[in-house]
């Protein structure tokens, strides 16, 4: 039963990946766009002798002879900034960044303000994310900002793995809590709202279909549909709680002399050990796991398309596929 975990894993993620692609490639910063258009503190930290900042530059402008070979040369950052945009890939990059800081462009993590063409004004609405990108609750709560077009400003904070949140951020948010959503009313007093599903149901609330915005979840009317949303975000719970306990408590069999199995007994399963391994001896974890991505594939294979709602109403992803 060892390619049971994987291949079921795969069949799962693989209905949503493709789909996801645009998505996903919108939030990815290109690296060669952070070492030639980054900040002079991370080129340093790649090598103060600027070897690093030459390489890159070099691998950037093949179709650049002449920036090239002045990638041994250049003295000054500024000069490496001026070099590597006249390649064609420099350029580009430079067009998305103004483009970012207008509003527009693709989406990615450095965006600091988003307005999707729809309007000229500051948005009303700030969301405060982490800036690593790596947050899922700042991630689904952006991926439905990106997929409704909703007119946002965006505030990077980091989290406390990366060192203490700036005050002008605590004042606001005493919980230190990431996403954060801050209205900004018309008698100008600022309300704050944290927790991802409560910033996202009502983003979705406050951007309604009738105005134009995709509907993330179906209306008050179906019932049907509300059942469906409330069965999976469950499910997904339960997925959570399974994928922990396989994590964290594996009951792996034991290898050799080491007590409790070194920790083996899932990575082995996952990457294809212990194939001769009885399903009456697999772990309650690995059962409880696998019989919960069953009900999830079941979920996914009975639409049309790779969104739990996949339909005519919805060609699109939904609330729910954020949440997973």
């Amino acid at each position: 039963m060892g390619w049971v975990p994987a291949l079921l894993f795969l069949s799962v993620v693989s209905r949503k990946v493709d789909s996801f692609a645009v998505l996903s490639s919108k939030h990815t910063t290109t690296t060669l766009y952070r070492a030639t258009h980054g900040s002079v503190s991370s080129l340093e930290r790649s090598g103060r002798d600027g070897t690093r900042a030459s390489s890159c530059l070099s691998m950037s402008s093949s179709a650049a002879p002449a920036a090239s070979s002045q990638a041994g040369t250049i003295s000054a950052w500024e000069e490496l900034r001026e070099a590597s945009g006249q390649t064609s890939v420099g350029a580009a990059l430079d067009q998305e960044t103004q483009l970012r800081q207008m509003g527009g462009g693709s989406a990615s993590v450095q965006n600091k303000l988003r307005l999707y063409g729809k309007q000229t004004e500051k948005p009303t609405l700030t969301l405060f994310r982490d800036h690593a990108g790596w947050c899922p609750y700042c991630q689904k709560a952006m991926l439905l900002v990106e997929e409704k077009e909703i007119p946002m400003n965006i505030e990077l904070v980091p989290m406390r793995s990366y060192g203490d949140k700036p005050k002008s951020f605590t004042d606001l948010v005493p919980s230190g809590l990431l996403p954060a959503l801050m209205v900004e009313r018309s008698d100008g007093k600022k309300q704050i709202i944290t927790e991802s599903q409560v910033i996202m149901e009502l983003l979705d609330m406050w951007h309604p279909a009738s105005e134009g915005y995709k509907p993330m979840m179906p209306s008050k009317d179906d019932t049907q549909g509300r059942a469906k949303y409330t069965q999976l975000a469950q499910l997904e719970r339960e997925l959570f709680s399974w994928w922990c306990t396989l994590l964290f408590r594996p009951e792996g069999r034991p290898r050799g002399n080491i007590p409790g199995g070194g920790g083996g007994g899932m990575l082995a399963g996952l990457l294809g050990g212990n194939k001769s391994q009885p399903q009456e001896e697999m772990s309650g974890a690995m059962r409880g796991f696998l019989d919960c991505m069953g009900q999830v594939e079941q979920n996914l294979g009975a639409t049309p398309g790779p969104w739990f709602f996949s339909s005519e109403e919805y060609d699109h992803p939904t609330m729910i596929d954020f949440v997973y």
